[in-house]
């Protein structure tokens, strides 16, 4: 399929509008066409750029406000110049050397070399997009990569936050981000949506620098206003990844991973993309709470944990995923 180039003529002479505008539009271009460089002006400010724009020197205005040409060029930087001249004129053949974007167009017009002009000019055009175009890909691509490699070094610098803090919670932290991806897999989770319950589990318990090292490490069972202030551990948690712009999309998990399925519905909607990644967080969290030892008790016995978890299913917990952590376990 031919290219279909967008073509302004500015001129003021009744003739060459004449003689160019069934060439341009025959060769299926679109043709524009304007008195004068103000008007000219005017076009490119409305946000019309064309491909190539034809300059009748010979035209009584050809050279006022002439300044539109250096604002085609930095609006388009692909874009070609051709200047219609008449015989003995400085530029009556070929262009300007080292610049390819410009060339002239003798008077009187043959119609043949005029299609072929303009040809050249919309070929070299869109042959140059095609490269600004693979490389603002090529940029984007870097840019997204550079990106991702902030927001996981973001990540890494507050997991060791957790982990300077309190070795078992980067210990757990680490164990649920693991599992938490297993089950991504078997949820069949987009990747984007991989990476950020990944992302989540490494730092869901971020929140916990808020709280006295000694409360977290109390081997005697805790009162309810030291409960309380291990509870309001998620809402910190959330507050900080908020701070951040490249982790804002993690807040909602961290925020409602201890909140039970029941609950979470009315806050969260099923449909909303959050609700599985936070039903993920917090099946896998509490499974692995009950799974390892804490400073004021061991493992749990299974007999205790799979009960518990599957029991809960529907009420505690999303009961598809309490069916995946099952199967992640190879017992499903």
């Amino acid at each position: 399929m031919m290219f279909t180039g967008r073509i302004l003529v500015v001129s003021d002479r009744p003739e060459v509008v004449d003689e160019l505008e069934p060439i341009i539009r025959g060769a299926s271009h679109l043709a524009s066409v304007v008195p004068d460089g103000g008007q000219a002006m005017h076009v490119l400010e409305e946000g019309l750029v064309p491909d190539v724009v034809i300059t009748d020197l010979g035209c009584e205005r050809s050279f006022e406000e002439i300044g539109y040409i250096r604002r085609f060029r930095d609006l388009n930087r692909a874009g070609c110049h051709i200047v219609v001249t008449e015989p003995g004129a400085p530029f009556s053949r070929g262009g300007i050397a080292g610049d390819d974007r410009f060339s002239v167009m003798p008077r009187p017009f043959d119609a043949e070399t005029v299609r072929v002009q303009i040809k050249e000019a919309v070929s070299r055009v869109e042959r140059e997009i095609s490269a600004l175009r693979s490389e603002t890909w090529r940029s984007m691509d870097r840019l997204r990569r550079e990106v991702s490699d902030a927001r996981g070094e973001m990540i890494q610098a507050l997991a060791l936050t957790i982990a300077a803090r309190d070795r078992y919670m980067y210990g757990h932290c680490q164990r649920v981000a693991d599992m938490c991806d297993k089950m991504a897999i078997v949820l069949k989770l987009s990747d984007e949506k991989r990476r950020l319950l990944e992302s989540a589990a490494q730092l869901h318990e971020i929140g916990k620098i808020s709280v006295p090292i000694e409360l977290l490490q109390k081997t005697t069972p805790l009162n309810d206003e030291e409960l309380q202030t291990i509870r309001a551990h998620a809402r910190v948690g959330a507050e900080i990844v908020r701070g951040v712009p490249s982790l804002k999309p993690l807040a909602a998990m961290i925020e409602h991973q201890g909140t039970n399925h029941e609950d979470l519905c009315a806050i969260v909607p099923p449909t909303a993309p959050d609700h599985l990644l936070i039903a993920v967080l917090r099946v896998v969290d509490a499974w692995d709470a009950m799974t390892s030892e804490r400073s004021y008790r061991g493992a749990m016995p299974r007999e205790y944990w799979e009960p518990f978890l599957r029991n809960g299913a529907g009420t505690r917990f999303h009961p598809a995923v309490v069916h995946a952590l099952f199967r992640v376990l190879g017992e499903e």
